[in-house]
This record gives structure tokens, sequence and C-alpha cells, in this order.
């Protein structure tokens, strides 16, 4: 009997081992498919390189203009330094004034954690995936990018929360290669940590409305009534974590309002 017991003890412990390791596996295959961000904070030294080399960036290739329709971008200038700048996005009221990086050959979270110079580190770049049309011309563009204790990339996004600050900073600006897109917010929420692109087929209508309606029904979050966003309308997604809770994102929506065409 007791050596039965021992064996069927031993069985246990294996079992919930193998389990337990389908497990991790499982929630590791999950993290490593799914490119939203992890909140991560890099090295001082690295982090000074790293801003040094987007303030060159933009110093080179981007000319300011009162009005930001008129704000001329480089963008060959630019590809000399990396081939994959897709666009620059600018958001009046924060400091998030960077270029759009896009791997068509690697991995989708390529630029997770590597700058438009190459490094390799954080704190990365602000980009979209393979997936995603370079000129913005898909239902929903999705632009991922980390957020960082020193408050540069995304992390300003989480001035969204408060409401004031989400009515008075409304709009989004996307520069690209043929013109300007003007976005203008219409939910700024803490969602869920799923794989977006995996989730909604964005091109058929009944997946874009779901998207709205789930966007619009989070517990945390703004959202500005007025707009109605429907099928047919271009929306871009910026991505971010949330610090305190892993298992979020929080997710800045807008629709386009106007566009500019050189």
């Amino acid at each position: 009997m007791k050596s039965n017991k021992k064996i069927l003890i031993i069985g246990g412990i294996v079992l919930l081992l193998i389990l337990g390791g389908v497990g991790g596996f499982l929630a590791f295959n999950k993290k490593e498919n799914n490119t939203t961000n992890a909140s991560a904070e890099p090295e001082e030294g690295y982090l000074a390189d790293a801003k040094d080399s987007y303030d060159k960036a933009k110093e080179n290739n981007v000319k300011d203009a009162d009005e930001l329709f008129d704000v001329e971008i480089d963008f060959d200038g630019l590809k000399q330094t990396n081939a994959d700048v897709v666009g620059w996005i600018k958001i009046p009221g924060t400091n998030i004034d960077y270029p759009v990086l896009q791997s068509k050959e690697e991995d989708d979270s390529y630029y997770l954690e590597r700058t438009i110079d190459g490094q390799v580190g954080l704190p990365g770049s602000i980009y979209m995936e393979k997936y995603d049309a370079s000129d913005f011309s898909d239902n929903i563009s999705i632009l991922y990018g980390h957020t960082l204790h020193d408050g540069t990339m995304f992390s300003e996004l989480k001035k969204y929360r408060e409401r004031e600050f989400f009515d008075e900073n409304p709009y989004i600006y996307i520069y690209y290669p043929g013109g300007v897109k003007k976005y203008q917010l219409f939910a700024s929420v803490a969602f869920d940590d799923r794989y977006l692109v995996m989730s909604y087929a964005f091109t058929y209508d009944k997946d874009f409305d779901k998207y709205i309606s789930d966007l619009k029904s989070c517990m945390d979050g703004n959202i500005n009534e007025d707009l109605d966003v429907k099928f047919g309308d271009s929306i871009v997604t910026l991505s971010t974590c949330i610090d305190e809770f892993p298992d979020q994102r929080w997710l800045v929506n807008g629709v386009l309002v106007d566009e500019k065409r050189y």
C-alpha cells in the first residue's frame, strides 16, 4: 500500500510539473506574440545616446511651423538614417514628436527595443507592424511605443487619463511621404492586453464596429460621445503599457478628420 501511495504521489507531482511547464510555455508564447509593450527602464547612459539620436533626426529632418499642416518632414533624409522610417507622429500638448518605423522583413517586435539608428535596447521606437499600410490608409493603423520613467516615447499618453487634458488636446498628426493626416480623439481607455490584429478583423464591418463598441464600454478612460465613429472611417490606435497593471494597455484612439496631400 505504501509503495502504491508513493507512486501516486510521485505521479501527481510529475503531472503538476508537466502542466506547469505547458502553462508557462503558453504564457510565454502569448507574450512573445503580443507586441504591445511592457514597462521597462533603460540605463541612463544608453538613454542619453538614444535621445541624442532622436534629437538629431528631428533637428536635421523636421522643419516645424505654427500651422501643423505646414510642418515639413524630409523623409529622404530620414531614410538615409533608416530606410524603415514610414512616418512621423506629433501630438500637440505632449512631447510625442517621433519618427514611425516599420520593418517589412523582421519580426513584428523588431523595433520594440531598437532605435532609429539601429541600437539594440530601450527606449526602442514608435513603430507599426508589417501588416499595416505604410501610408496609414487602413481602416485601423496601430502604433506601439514604450512607457518609460524618463517620459519619452509613448509615456505621455497617460496624460489622456485626465478628462480636461483629453478635451483640450484632441488631435494627433501623422506625416507620411504623401501628406499629413489629422485625427481627432474619440477614446482614451485602459484595455486588456489582447493582440488586436488577431482579435478583430478590421476589414469587416461587424468586427470594426465591435472594436469601437469595446473601446467605448471600457470602465477606465475618456470617450468623446459627440464623434460618431463607424465602419468606413480611418482610425489610428496608439498602444502603450500601464505600469501598475501589466495585463492592460492604454489605448489612445483617433478618427481621421482632415488630410493634406502633397
